[in-house]
C-alpha cells in the first residue's frame, strides 16, 4: 500500500546535477594527474642524502691565500691540498703550495710539491723558481742545482719577480762574493713587483749577509707590512734589532714569532741567546729548556741548553744536557737523541764539546774531561778557540802545567 505523505516513503526525488560541482571535480582530477606525472618524479626519495655541489679549486686557493695572510700556515697548506684534490692536474696550485711550505720551514716537502708541479708542466717558471728556493734552504751540495733551477725560471720568464728574488738569495748562499749580482737581482725583484713579500725579504737577506743591518731591517720591515703574520719575518727583524744592540726589541720580535709558530723552537732559542748576551743566564736557561720541550730529540737544543746552564754555573745540569747532545741517549720523556760527532765544520758541535769538557773538569771529573780535550786537540787542531779551551781544561785537571807569563824586564 502506498501511504501518501508518509515520512517512510523510500522513493527519492531525483535532483539535478550541479554544474559547478562537476567542474570542481574535474579540476581536482586534473591536479592529481599533474602532481603524479610532473612533481612526484622530481622529488628525491626520503632518507637519501642530497648531493653537495663540488667547490671550485679557485675558491680553495682564495681561502688558502686568506689563511696565509692571517699567518695560519698549517690550515693554508691543508686548503691547498683540498684544491689539489679537486684539480690534481693544476701545476700552479702545487707551485703555490711549495712556496707556502718554504715559508713554513718544510723545505723537503716544498721540493716535492715543486717537482710535482714540473711533472705536470715542465715549463712553469714559478715552479722552477720555487724548486731552486727549496733546494737553497737545504744548502750544501743542493746549491748548484738550486742555481740551475732559478736560472731556468728566469729563462722561461725574465719578468718573474719571485725568480729574481730567489736567485738573489741563492747567489749569496753560494758565495758572498756574488754580492753585486745578488743585490742587482733583489732590486730587480722589488722593481718588478713592489708588493711581493719575497722580493723585499730577498733584498733584506742580501743586506744582512753583507752586514748592512740598518738597510736589512728596513727591507724586512717592508716585507712585514705586506704580511705581519709570518714568524720568519719577525725572526729576521729580531736578528737585526739584536745586531743593533736593541735586546728588548729583539726579544719582543722573537716572542711574536713564537706566538705565530708555537711548535717552532727557534724563537725560544733566539730569546735564550738574547738574554745570554746581556748576562741574564737564568732567563736564558729557562727559554732554552722551553725550546727543548718543542723538539726533545734535537741534540743541538740540548747543547744550547747545556751552554746556558754552564754560563749560569749550574754545572751538574750542564753536564746532563751536554751528555745527551754529544753522547746521545733517551730523555726522561722517552725521546731518543742521536749524539753529535766532533765535526770540524760544525762550529756549534765543537763549542758543545769544549764546554762539556770544561764543565766536567770544574766538577772534578777529569778522566772523561781529558778524553774530550785530547779529542779536540786531535780533531780540530786549526780551531784556535777550541784548542785554547782544551788547553785550559787540561790545566784545570793538572794534566799539563800552565804556561808561565813572561815578566816584563826593566829598562
Amino acid at each position: 500500500m502506498y501511504l501518501s505523505g508518509s515520512k517512510w516513503n523510500t522513493r527519492k526525488k531525483r535532483q539535478r546535477a550541479n554544474p559547478w560541482r562537476v567542474l570542481l571535480l574535474l579540476a581536482l582530477l586534473a591536479g592529481a594527474v599533474y602532481v603524479e606525472r610532473t612533481i612526484v618524479p622530481g622529488v628525491p626519495p626520503l632518507f637519501i642524502p642530497t648531493p653537495t655541489p663540488t667547490r671550485s679549486p679557485a675558491s680553495y686557493v682564495l681561502e688558502a691565500e686568506s689563511l696565509f695572510q692571517s699567518g695560519k700556515l698549517q690550515q693554508a697548506e691543508a686548503t691547498y691540498r683540498q684544491a689539489i684534490a679537486v684539480a690534481p692536474q693544476d701545476a700552479v696550485i702545487y707551485s703555490d703550495l711549495a712556496r707556502l711550505q718554504i715559508l713554513a720551514g718544510d723545505y723537503e716537502g716544498a721540493e716535492t710539491s715543486a717537482r710535482n708541479a714540473l711533472l705536470i708542466n715542465p715549463n712553469l717558471a714559478h715552479a722552477h723558481a720555487v724548486l731552486g728556493w727549496a733546494l737553497d734552504f737545504q744548502g750544501g751540495d743542493r746549491l748548484v742545482e738550486a742555481r740551475e733551477s732559478a736560472e731556468r725560471a728566469l729563462q722561461l720568464d725574465p719578468n718573474l719577480a719571485s725568480a729574481h728574488a730567489y736567485y738573489a738569495e741563492i747567489l749569496m748562499d753560494i758565495s758572498p762574493e756574488n754580492y753585486e749580482d745578488a743585490l742587482r737581482a733583489a732590486r730587480q725583484a722589488v722593481a718588478l713587483d713592489p708588493n711581493l713579500l719575497d722580493a723585499h725579504r730577498a733584498l733584506g737577506y742580501v743586506w744582512e749577509r753583507t752586514q748592512n743591518y740598518e738597510q736589512a731591517l728596513e727591507s724586512y720591515q717592508t716585507a712585514l707590512r705586506i704580511n705581519p703574520n709570518l714568524a720568519l719575518l719577525h725572526l729576521a727583524v729580531g736578528n737585526m734589532m739584536l745586531n743593533q744592540q736593541d735586546t728588548n726589541a729583539a726579544i719582543e720580535s722573537y716572542l711574536r714569532a713564537s706566538t705565530l709558530s708555537p711548535t717552532n723552537p727557534d724563537p725560544l732559542t733566539l730569546i735564550a741567546l738574547a738574554y745570554a748576551r746581556v748576562g741574564e743566564y737564568g732567563k736564558a736557561s729557562q727559554y732554552a729548556a722551553n725550546a727543548v720541550e718543542k723538539d726533545p730529540a734535537s741534540p743541538y737544543l740540548h747543547g744550547d741548553l747545556g751552554r746556558m746552564y754552564y754560563k749560569n754555573n749550574e754545572l751538574d745540569k750542564a753536564v746532563r744536557a751536554f751528555t745527551l747532545a754529544i753522547q746521545g741517549g733517551t730523555t726522561e720523556a722517552g725521546a731518543v737523541v742521536q749524539g753529535l760527532p766532533l765535526d770540524p765544520g760544525d762550529r756549534k758541535a765543537v763549542e758543545f764539546y769544549y764546554t762539556y769538557g770544561l764543565a766536567l773538569a770544574k766538577l772534578g771529573e777529569c778522566e772523561p774531561a781529558t778524553q774530550i780535550f785530547e779529542a779536540l786537540l786531535r780533531g780540530v787542531p786549526a780551531d784556535e778557540i777550541a784548542v785554547g779551551n782544551a788547553t785550559e781544561g787540561l790545566v784545570i785537571c793538572g794534566v799539563i802545567q800552565p804556561t808561565p807569563t813572561p815578566r816584563p824586564t826593566g829598562g
